[in-house]
């Protein structure tokens, strides 16, 4: 997939290698081989404004006492107002290019992407600043997002190394708070880039190693399809040790792209599929086979200063996290990927956990945005989006179940172009997160108790900044 020919979108290092023609500088040699260099530094000054974390937890009977993560039935933490000086939704960049000349038909390409944040986690010592958190002078990220080759020819392109994920890059590719903040997790401590609309209207396409191939262009059409170095999700006892994966993971996306007087438009279908195993350490010959699932589609239209942008995805096995501080003893809740009886464990109603009685959470979410450009310059862009998961109760055993999660946000966003290579940015984000936790029949509760634990929060947020490109 070749990338947009801008600056901007050069500094991303999005789906696969940049051309030359984007970058400030290009170095060329009489054998052909040619070498460029673009990028990027950002910096926003963000003021947060967490709202007051309701918390309730009741048991079957209305009391309180028997409750996860706290023992009283009801309590409010007072939210923390935070400021900081920070890199935005895309860290800083600094990228190398390279293209081979065309031999037989084929042209070589690679690159190489690295992405550093200026801000560091706020907690130091005071005496010593480069603690072993990581928190001090040290703790500032730099992030190797790109190693990536790629083949084209008549065929289309192959490409491998690590690179943008495909299942859900067009949705956050054109979401603009990509050149924002966003979303920051409700953490005001945080000391990596913050998290747009991951969590809050589609799945972090990550970046990751893979194989994959991308079709010509036919009639505007075209397809990509790459196999994946699998992951193991959280939610499973014992964690990655008891899990297996066989199988690569593979995602795909179709896409059909045409321009028309004034404007253009890009529509897209996309997916991804997995395989994962479970084998209990303590129930031999035991085991489990859950399918972690993904299926999207999205849209981008440009009419002449207008831009409509909406985008919605349906996952399975995926899990959602959401922070909420002040819970319990400032434990986050976590909304996980799978869920599974305890093996050996009894419950009340008598029934023993064998550790294949497995569920996968499904969750939803999508977002809708809408931009006006003033002067080819200026713009300006509300969106909002969701994330909706489906929680589930765990009736024997001592498992943890994955909750019922809502996530919204608002964002109001103006990014003005000063020159070809500076971008200044206003923006607003509103958050607000629930969370509900059910638990049937925990051996550790009274007899018959169901726990119910409820958590409401959120952040209000303002943010400035410039992005300096080349």
């Amino acid at each position: 997939m070749k990338f947009a020919k801008t600056k901007l979108a050069a500094a991303i290092a999005a789906a696969t290698m940049a051309s030359a023609a984007n970058a400030v500088v290009v170095v060329g040699g009489d054998n052909g081989w040619s070498v460029s260099f673009d990028g990027n530094v950002n910096a926003f000054y963000t003021y947060m404004d967490q709202d007051n974390t309701s918390t309730q937890c009741t048991n079957a009977a209305g009391v309180g006492t028997a409750c996860v993560g706290t023992t009283v039935s009801h309590m409010s933490v007072k939210g923390e107002q935070s400021s900081r000086v920070h890199s935005g939704f895309l860290p800083a960049f600094f990228s190398f290019n390279v293209t081979s000349p065309t031999v037989n038909g084929l042209t070589g390409k690679a690159r190489f992407s690295f992405a550093p944040t200026i801000q560091r986690n706020k907690s130091s010592n005071g005496v010593n600043l480069d603690t072993s958190g990581g928190t001090g002078l040290t703790g500032a990220t730099i992030d190797t997002r790109e190693v990536l080759a790629a083949v084209d020819g008549s065929f289309g392109e192959i490409s491998f190394g690590r690179t943008l994920s495909i299942y859900g890059r067009q949705a956050i590719l054109h979401d603009m708070t990509l050149f924002g903040v966003g979303n920051n997790t409700n953490n005001p401590d945080f000391g990596t880039v913050t998290a747009g609309r991951i969590g809050i209207g589609y799945l972090y396409p990550d970046f990751e190693a893979r194989f994959a191939w991308a079709s010509p262009a036919v009639n505007g059409f075209k397809l990509e399809v790459g196999a994946y170095d699998p992951v193991e999700p959280g939610g499973l006892a014992g964690g990655p040790s008891t899990q297996q994966t066989d199988t690569p993971r593979f995602e795909g996306e179709l896409t059909y792209a045409t321009t028309f007087t004034g404007g253009d438009v890009l529509l897209w279908v996309d997916g991804m599929w997995q395989s994962v195993q479970k084998i209990p350490s303590n129930l031999a010959g035991a085991t489990f086979s859950e399918d972690l699932t993904g299926v999207g589609g999205g849209a981008n239209l440009n009419w002449n200063n207008v831009g409509l942008t909406g985008y919605y995805q349906r996952n399975d096995g995926t899990g959602l996290l959401f922070k909420f501080p002040g819970f319990g003893a400032g434990a986050s809740i976590l909304g996980s990927s799978y869920n599974c009886d305890t093996p050996g464990a009894t419950g009340v109603n008598g029934g023993v956990g064998t550790g294949t009685n497995c569920k996968t959470s499904d969750q939803d979410e999508w977002y809708v945005q809408g931009t006006y450009t003033f002067g080819g310059k200026t713009k300006v862009g509300v969106s909002y989006g969701e994330a909706n998961q489906d929680g589930n109760t765990v009736t024997v055993g001592t498992g943890v179940p994955f909750a019922e999660v809502q996530n919204t946000m608002w964002s109001v966003g103006v990014y003005h172009d000063l020159t070809s290579w500076l971008k200044l940015i206003a923006e607003y984000n509103n958050v607000e997160q629930r969370n509900t936790l059910n638990l049937v029949g925990l051996t550790a509760g009274p007899a018959g108790a169901g726990i119910r634990t409820k958590v409401e929060g959120g952040y209000d947020s303002f943010s400035v900044g410039a992005f300096l490109t080349w």
